[in-house]
């Protein structure tokens, strides 16, 4: 049986998050092939480990690993050669900095471990959203238009991403996810002041003009046969919100999620086919999901998830179980992919 290191947490804004995608993929790892290990990294970077059944672990036991019967630790990354010691795979449930941006790829590959998702360059370039969109045009991939903003020299000016842009206007920094330090600017006033607060996350913020239209996510998958395979566009309809913001992903009833999606198969098609085409421009590999906006008939590429989300309200898992897959039988194609990629 392979062992599975489930490494979730981590420093970043999504650290909650990426526990729930963590106690999800612990709770539907087919125990007759896997040994299963649970991994904390807290917000400080302290590792915490866990042997216990899943079933045994609640809630308080990853959110204060510390404090947990359950759980060893602190251990530091520099001092935990005896958790990977017996790890045949790490099945990465990180979301943001740290964990989906390279980072932590890096340390895996220098130690030789396989781990799911894509490597390093995807991981880096498909979290910053800047340059992800370079790579979208250069690949004739339509995405809004944007602008950069330099909070060094606070240019462009106010006035000219009005002129650029007018309102509504997303504000982001380049690299957050799950709709966090993003936020919608319908005023002068409210885009100075997301910029103003966005400024301590990030030298350089993304202004983009708001498309109106509905939202939509393909997933790619990587199969056995070793083709990335793209699963079925999700439609999200926002309940609440007037765009998919944070509450509107993960809070129950926050959003509509309908897959398959209600539309013409042409459309589908066209939308799978960008989704793959993203995927092989920043060379990733294991799963990626694409976020589009259908606009009349141009569909416009927000950006590219390199570590989709995994908890029960996540796309990907809708996308695969509408085609007939099971939770369980996603995660078995995720650890054979990384398993078959890191031996080649």
């Amino acid at each position: 049986m392979k062992r599975i290191v489930v490494v979730m947490g981590g420093p970043s804004a999504e650290h909650e998050i990426s526990l729930g995608t963590g106690k999800e993929m612990l709770q539907n790892l087919d125990t007759k092939k896997y040994i299963p290990k649970a991994l904390v990294i807290s917000q400080k970077k302290e590792l915490f480990t866990s042997t216990a059944d899943p079933s045994l672990l609640k809630e308080q036991d990853f959110s204060n690993p510390q404090s947990s019967k359950h759980f060893a630790g602190p251990f530091t990354f520099a001092d935990s050669n005896s958790i990977w010691d017996s790890c045949d795979c790490a099945l990465l449930a990180l979301h943001g900095e740290f964990g989906e941006d390279g980072k932590i790829q890096g340390f895996f590959d220098t130690l030789d471990i396989p781990y799911t998702g894509s490597g390093v360059y995807a991981s880096a370039v498909g979290m910053e959203k800047i340059t992800a969109k370079i790579i979208f045009e250069e690949q004739g991939i339509k995405t809004p238009p944007y602008s950069v903003y330099c909070t060094e020299t606070k240019s462009p000016t106010i006035s000219q991403l009005e002129k650029n842009h007018g309102y509504p206007c997303f504000v982001k920094c380049p690299q957050s996810g799950s709709s966090r330090l993003m936020g919608r600017a319908q005023s002068r006033e409210e885009l100075e002041q997301l910029l103003n607060d966005f400024s301590a996350h990030s030298s350089t913020i993304l202004i983009e003009t708001a498309i109106n239209g509905e939202e939509y996510s393909c997933p790619v998958l990587a199969m056995p046969d070793n083709t990335a395979q793209p699963l079925l566009p999700v439609l999200i309809r926002p309940v609440s919100a007037d765009f998919f913001d944070y509450t509107a992903k993960y809070a129950k009833g926050g959003s509509e999620e309908i897959v398959p999606a209600p539309i013409s198969e042409d459309l589908a098609k066209r939308m799978q086919k960008i989704a793959l085409t993203t995927h092989k421009a920043l060379k990733c590999s294991g799963v990626s999901r694409t976020d589009m906006i259908v606009q009349g008939e141009e569909i416009y590429t927000l950006e590219i998830n390199t570590l989709p989300g995994f908890t029960p309200a996540s796309l990907v898992p809708k996308s695969f179980a509408a085609m007939g897959g099971t939770f369980s039988s996603l995660l078995d194609i995720l650890i054979d992919n990384a398993l078959k990629d890191r031996s080649l």
